[in-house]
């Protein structure tokens, strides 16, 4: 399956409706504010503040999350693997999962370039349960989010998004667009409608749940707070969601949801405010000669970043021959070589090297160099490329782990060879006292092991 081809018919055709509709909208205040004095004060709540605010969340759950990696939960690694694999993601984003004191929910978010997927713990261990099908489905109902781009275009609606009902109606056109792409690429129906089930009544209870009486139930509900309590939600009712996969995959159903029109009111809404902007605008205005920049440019640093991650070779070799550092890092130390490493991408690698990118500089969060991201990625042609080039291979990490013990940790014999034959040092032992033979041995690699204490014997 190939995203780029299924995409547009799995796009709820409301999804881009409401968003032009709150572009436009946004375009107007914007426009209002700009010839206001008081422009000057609402740019930074407008854009710096919730900038500020989803840096300080993403760096919480950075430091108190646990990340899902291959040695980390590595079968939810997998699903997510997989998932992406499907939908035509080049990496894998960052997983994390969290205690959620009972909550069950997931969301996805999106911050200078890096993309994150965040589970809660009450949701995650459907894994435990035989939910792996429904973990697949939330997982790629959050992957969908970073697809669609929906976080970065929100940055440039943020007026309309503040807007009662208007944000809220395209939000919610997102989440069916999402729920869409879900169903399709885990290719299970079922799952996808006891994903959305297990928000509603919990992981356990889930499978006793009738659901066409539930549906039934929802939709008798009308009134007038009804009405309002779905329109001012980000997130359209959970029986709305699991009809709305019922029909877009073809179940049949004689429940019937009424529908309300809201454009009219939307509408109105919107012209009054859009009114009152530009009325205030007029009013306390003063001439403004130029446009004020909307969103502060990313530092040349953060620039070459950003090229890596995004496989941008030519970017790269002009920010370089710019006079930019290889070497520069992000506030977690990770480098443009590191991107190089995790996407396996050898002519960047190579380009960074010749400028004089250090190889083994370390992350901070987890102590990663260039070399161990390319073993954890299984980027074979980078770890050849690196370790031709002088990375240190009995590089230790706070804790004593080295590279050798990261490829014997994953049974991968031919890159322990690889390190072997670059001088890598069998045996050295890190704080717990183990080896990277008994590192091989604990994850049922005898072979591996075997060969290991024969070279360390050797020695």
């Amino acid at each position: 399956m190939n995203a780029n081809v299924y995409e547009p018919s799995l796009v709820h055709k409301k999804e881009g409706r409401y968003y032009a509709l709150s572009l436009i909208f946004s375009i107007f205040v914007y426009l209002g504010l700009f010839f206001s004095i008081i422009f000057m004060f609402l740019i930074p709540v407008l854009i710096l503040l919730p900038l500020f605010a989803q840096a300080i969340m993403m760096a919480n759950i950075r430091i108190n999350g646990v990340r899902i990696t291959p040695r980390q939960f590595p079968e939810v690694f997998a699903i997510a693997q997989e998932q992406c694999a499907k939908m035509g993601f080049p990496v894998v984003p960052d997983l994390y999962v969290m205690e959620s004191s009972g909550v069950l929910n997931a969301f996805a978010s999106r911050f200078f370039g890096r993309n994150m997927v965040v589970l809660y713990s009450d949701l995650f261990e459907l894994i435990q349960s035989g939910g792996e099908k429904e973990l697949a489905f939330v997982i790629t109902h959050e992957l969908a989010h970073i697809k669609r781009n929906h976080m970065t275009k929100q940055l440039f609606i943020i007026p309309a998004m503040w807007l009662p009902f208007l944000g809220e109606a395209y939000s919610r056109a997102c989440e069916y667009t999402c729920d869409r792409m879900a169903a399709y690429f885990i290719q299970d129906a079922e799952a996808a409608m006891n994903g959305l089930t297990v928000l509603a009544i919990g992981k356990t209870l889930y499978k006793r749940v009738d659901r066409e009486e539930y549906l039934v139930q929802s939709s008798y509900e009308k009134g007038l707070f009804v009405w309002l309590a779905e329109k001012l939600s980000t997130h359209p009712p959970l029986p709305r969601r699991i009809h709305a996969v019922q029909s877009f995959t073809g179940q049949a159903s004689s429940i019937v949801f009424p529908s309300s029109r809201i454009g009219m009111i939307i509408a109105l809404v919107a012209g009054v405010v859009l009114i009152g902007s530009i009325s205030i605008g007029v009013i306390f205005s003063k001439s403004i000669a130029t446009f004020i920049s909307t969103i502060a440019e990313t530092s040349s640093d953060e620039e070459l970043l950003a090229a890596a991650s995004e496989a941008d070779l030519e970017r790269v070799e002009s920010l370089l021959t710019s006079g930019i550092s290889p070497n520069a890092a992000d506030e977690e130390g990770w480098t443009a070589l590191m991107w190089a490493a995790q996407l396996n991408d050898t002519a960047m690698g190579t380009t960074l090297i010749k400028a004089g990118a250090s190889l083994d500089l370390v992350e901070q969060n987890y102590e990663e160099t260039a070399l161990t991201i390319a073993l954890y990625n299984g980027s074979a042609d980078m770890v050849i490329l690196l370790l031709d080039e002088g990375a240190n291979p009995d590089l230790q990490d706070s804790s004593g782990w080295t590279p050798l013990m990261t490829a014997a940790s994953k049974g991968e014999i031919d890159f322990v060879k690889l390190l072997l034959e670059a001088g890598a040092d069998p045996l050295i032992s890190d704080d717990t006292g183990y080896t990277a033979a008994d590192y091989a041995l604990e994850y049922g690699f005898e072979e591996l092991a075997l060969l290991l204490e024969e070279i360390g014997e050797q020695i």
